[in-house]
């Protein structure tokens, strides 16, 4: 066939795909939910159909709006923006669909809009319904919980870039119905004193007392045994818990974590103590990486810091927190020791790859797993080291309810439901139950009761009990006589005995059914009548499901564990000292995510200072000086001093810093009839600076001595330095015992018990790590 004359000019024609242009067919978007470490690819396609249910009817004319969604979602994530976020934004339009579905309206429309946002929408209905002052035991079934229009404004703002993202004119909808605001500013809670105390010493014991044996296991290529023992410390007493250290879960057939492990729960404790140590926020913890750097303070050669950096995504820049080997409060390990411990095990366990996290999970494989599960940590840490919360005894009454309905072989089923409205209500159902599971309950029910009373141990207390007649108080106390014969009591009110001797008939029904009469008869027990009574084990028989199951709230009758509340805890301790600006530096959040949420302290506290000082006020009169009128109401309350007096007296006790020798100074040298260096040394140089001459600190009127344990361990250690001198410096002999006579002198001003501790630190770790002999040399050869 003859070929065309224009043939041979003629070029191939290139096809050159645009994927602008390319329209996906499947919805797909990335997803991230708060425990997964990974970005999934989720498919959304399920929610072209009724009722966001991929076997009912599907509408085709969702389409163009969903996939502008997830282009606008990928987009989004490809820009170095959070998944998490997209996450919570598909949820806010899945409800709204829901919603809309339920209702028969286009949800991709003004009306469908307004019905779930106006000013009669869903959203308003949801905030009248809102109860604060109810728990949700004291709700009646079906009662609808509502919610805060804080939360409103919250699914407002997320369900907005929703629709906008598939394509709607939210912001000009947004005009046809009154805002939702953030509600009032309500800081978090950070934990009180003794909260902090019991926190950290039981996570610490936890931590310090399972690491090392893992660590050890896993260098030696060791068999861990079943279970590794940690002795926790109660304040009264102490006891042993047992951790199983194995992984594997009930269904051998998925793989997935089982956070009551040893190792689990060792990272759960860790993320716990590094928000402690570092007052870092929970992303920011959950992204530390592989690897850190221990670095030596270039002028205290004894002091190591360690650096710790992440991301914070959200106001994109870069955060640190510096954790140093200097002691806290807590008389437990310092934050060098305890990132060091981390790494190891981390590296050990998980490897030290640039970028791998420190803190992680290991699933039933023994592998690292993509999840980070806090919420069921948290539930197996708050019942192994018992962390009862101060505030548990609001409970009672529930406690009570499930008491006795357990005597009747009944149980309460308590849980929330989602209506197909999507609103939440309350499922409060009584059924009966075997005599098994009423036993079982009514003993939990009577512990929970128990301990809301006293933090007495109730492990091994023999029947029967005894009770005293009613004091003056109006109060009885209850005699609890132990398996060793010791005796200990507890105050009740009056009106409660009766409940305390139904929970004794209980146990003593239980005793009189044992097979054998020569067994104990005890209070709270576990085992059948064919069975020889015995203790559950641990320190508390509640399970990390049964508060589930009874719908107990956290911090109802447990310490809640949050990031949030170790920021505010922190920050509450520097702002007093340093204002904003301290809490910036060490929170580094924006100066309005601080006045929102950290700088205005206890809120239960500022109310007292308020109460009292308008009491005060109140007295203040023309006869009645403001001292008068304080002592009066200090008086009237029956109390020691007032919230803000005492709120401040420890402050100042906080600020008193101390010297490396442990004595408090104000950097002013006073020696009286003597040669002040100090003023000297500032009017050759021009500057103002503090007095470093720390062996002359008792003969300066400046110095004052503190009462504090770490004050008196130092000043220990600095008589100690000035001991080793007299070894090293025959020569001056006579002006080193000048000293130590003078220091020791100061030392014997310390109350026992302070002295006591201090001594006890200083056998145990040595010299304090700010003191060395170099201290000495310096003041012998100034």
């Amino acid at each position: 066939m003859a070929k065309s004359p224009l043939a041979k000019n003629s070029k191939t024609a290139k096809y050159i795909r645009n994927s602008k242009n390319v329209i996906p067919l499947r919805l797909t978007i990335p997803y991230k939910n708060i425990k997964n470490r990974t970005i999934t690819e989720f498919d959304v396609s399920h929610l072209l159909h009724l009722g966001a249910n991929s076997n009912n009817e599907k509408i085709q004319n969702r389409t163009p709006y969903l996939r502008s969604f997830c282009k606008k979602a990928k987009q989004y994530v490809e820009k170095g923006k959070s998944a998490t976020s997209v996450t919570s934004y598909y949820d806010s339009l899945r409800s709204f669909i829901l919603f809309c579905d339920a209702v028969n309206v286009d949800p991709f429309s003004e009306a469908g809009y307004l019905k779930f946002a106006g000013n009669d929408g869903e959203l308003r209905h949801r905030m009248k319904m809102y109860r604060p002052s109810q728990k949700l035991w004291e709700k009646s079934h079906n009662a609808e919980l509502g919610i805060k229009e804080s939360t409103a404004s919250a699914i407002m703002s997320s369900l907005r870039t929703a629709l906008k993202w598939c394509g709607l004119p939210t912001n000009s909808w947004g005009n046809l119905h009154r805002g939702f605001s953030g509600g009032e500013k309500m800081p978090y809670k950070g934990y009180s004193d003794s909260e902090e105390k019991i926190l950290i010493s039981r996570l610490s014991e936890l931590f310090f007392t399972l690491a090392p044996q893992l660590i050890a296991a896993k260098k030696e290529n060791l068999k861990l045994p079943d279970i590794l023992p940690v002795i926790i410390d109660l304040g009264s007493h102490q006891e042993v818990i047992s951790i199983q250290t194995h992984l594997k879960t009930q269904d051998q057939n998925v793989i997935s974590v089982r956070p009551s492990s040893a190792f689990n729960m060792v990272m759960g404790a860790a993320y716990h103590l590094m928000c402690f140590f570092s007052s870092l926020n929970d992303s920011d913890v959950k992204g530390i990486a592989h690897p850190l750097t221990i670095h030596t303070d270039e002028r205290d050669k004894s002091l190591q810091v360690v650096k710790v950096s992440s991301f914070k995504a959200r106001a994109n820049k870069e955060v640190d927190a510096i954790l140093t080997n200097q002691g806290f409060d807590v008389d437990k390990r310092d934050g060098v020791n305890f990132i060091t411990t981390l790494e190891t095990l981390s590296a050990l366990y998980g490897g030290n790859e640039e970028g791998s996290e420190l803190i992680f999970t290991l699933n039933s494989q023994g592998e690292k797993s993509d999840t980070f599960n806090l919420g069921e940590l948290n539930k197996h840490l708050m019942v192994e080291l018992n962390l009862l919360a101060p505030t548990r005894k609001s409970n009672l009454p529930w406690f009570k309810e499930l008491f006795y309905s357990y005597r009747n072989q009944l149980v309460i089923q308590l849980k929330t439901e989602t209506n197909e409205l999507g609103r939440v209500v309350v499922s409060k159902v009584t059924c009966p139950c075997s005599k098994t599971g009423a036993t079982r309950g009514a003993t939990s029910a009577a512990y929970c009761i128990l301990s809301c009373y006293t933090d007495l141990p109730l492990k091994g207390v023999l029947l029967p009990l005894s009770y005293s007649e009613k004091d003056s108080d109006g109060n009885i106390h209850v005699s609890l006589k132990y398996r060793d014969n010791s005796i200990h009591e507890f105050s009740i009110p009056a009106a409660d005995k009766m409940l305390i001797q139904d929970i004794e008939q209980f146990a003593t029904d239980l005793a009189d059914k044992q097979k054998h009469r020569n067994h104990e008869r005890l209070l709270l027990k576990r085992g059948n009548a064919h069975q020889a009574p015995k203790d559950w084990d641990g320190i508390s028989p509640i399970t990390s499901n049964l508060m589930r199951i009874w719908s107990i709230d956290p911090n109802e009758y447990f310490i809640s564990l949050q990031s949030s509340r170790w920021r505010e805890m922190t920050s509450n301790q520097v702002y007093s000292e340093n204002g904003k600006e301290g809490v910036q530096n060490l929170l580094q959040n924006l100066l309005q995510t601080i006045d929102k949420h950290y700088v205005n302290g206890d809120p239960k506290l500022n109310k007292i200072i308020i109460s009292q000082a308008m009491q005060v006020m109140e007295q203040l009169g023309e006869d009645t000086s403001l001292e008068q009128a304080r002592a009066k109401v200090v008086a009237k309350l029956g109390i020691k001093m007032l919230a803000h007096d005492e709120w401040k007296k420890k402050q100042e006790n906080e600020r008193a810093k101390t010297n490396p020798n442990g004595i408090h100074c104000n950097g002013q040298q006073s020696i009286l009839g003597g040669k002040n260096t100090q003023r000297e040394t500032n009017n050759a140089i021009g500057f103002t600076l503090p007095c470093t001459e720390y062996d002359m600190c008792h003969k300066c009127q400046s110095a004052k001595a503190v009462d504090d344990v770490q004050s008196t361990y130092k000043l220990i250690s600095f008589i100690d330095v000035l001991k080793e001198a007299l070894d090293r410096y025959p020569i001056t002999t006579e002006e080193i015992n000048e000293r130590i006579a003078a220091f020791e002198f100061t030392l014997d001003g310390a109350s026992q018990d302070v002295y006591e501790n201090a001594m006890k630190l200083f056998n145990k770790k040595g010299r304090h790590p700010r003191v060395s002999i170099d201290h000495a040399i310096l003041a012998l050869y100034r």
